[in-house]
């Protein structure tokens, strides 16, 4: 068995993980700064237009056919309080539709999260199948077995670990920021909510 194979193509897999990262991190960039722009689009509509009568009607007219949780929540609301629901049954189905939403602002944020997990593991099998290979060659008495080729096999090994760091920090660093992202659609989507009920 040739380790060298084995990790050259851990290495080789890491590149597409490194790939993958980026289109994940590009994709999300986009959803976050259209989702939390809407919010506010939503929030500005039913504040500027809390003492309409047809505010209800204005709500599903503008923001039925829209995307966001924002504005799916609020239609939401606004549909189950045409049903002439107590003010406490209100609350809870309020509650129930942001527990309901919440997992689309967190959407996806699990693959990064495993990127960080497994990235370094990869870079670690990766030196290890090299440090295994350099030390077979040297084990081996074979005349190629020079102990400074040995030397270099193993410090070429160790690139398998510093990728693997390196792609579980660049993940990392915009994992966290999503998740402050997350949390801001999830805190307009009951503060939307919120303000509408207190308006019945």
């Amino acid at each position: 068995m040739s380790f060298t194979l084995i990790h050259d193509l851990v290495m080789v897999i890491m590149g597409g993980v490194i790939l993958f990262a980026t289109y994940l991190i590009i994709e999300r960039w986009i959803f976050f700064s259209a989702t939390l722009k809407e919010g506010k689009a939503v929030d500005a509509f039913v504040r500027s237009h809390l003492n309409d009568k047809k505010l209800h009607g204005q709500i599903i007219e503008a923001f039925d056919q829209r995307g966001s949780p924002q504005a799916q929540a609020i239609c939401e609301v606004v549909k189950a309080s045409q049903d002439n629901h107590s003010h406490e049954q209100m609350e809870y189905i309020v509650q129930s539709i942001y527990v309901a939403k919440q997992p689309t602002a967190h959407s996806r944020l699990w693959m990064l999260d495993t990127i960080i997990t497994l990235s370094p593991l990869m870079g670690l099998l990766g030196t290890i199948l090299g440090i295994i290979d350099a030390f077979y060659s040297l084990s081996s008495g074979n005349s190629s077995a020079d102990p400074s080729a040995v030397s270099r096999g193993i410090g070429t090994a160790l690139y398998a670990t510093g990728l693997g760091i390196f792609i579980a920090l660049y993940a990392m660093l915009f994992y966290n920021y999503f998740n402050t992202k997350a949390e801001q659609i999830t805190n307009q989507m009951k503060l939307i909510s919120l303000t509408l009920l207190g308006a019945r």
